[in-house]
């Protein structure tokens, strides 16, 4: 959803267009992150 919400309504304002891309980094790699604690508990 907040990929939708990036792409769907662009910004010209520098400091939220990094703002948006910290946080969508943030958001995938604690995903990632959670994903794979969740599947080595269980294994």
């Amino acid at each position: 959803m907040l990929t939708l919400i990036i792409f769907a309504v662009p910004t010209t304002d520098v400091f939220r267009k990094w703002f948006r891309f910290i946080m969508l980094t943030i958001f995938v790699v604690r995903f990632i992150i959670d994903l794979s604690a969740y599947k080595n508990n269980n294994d």
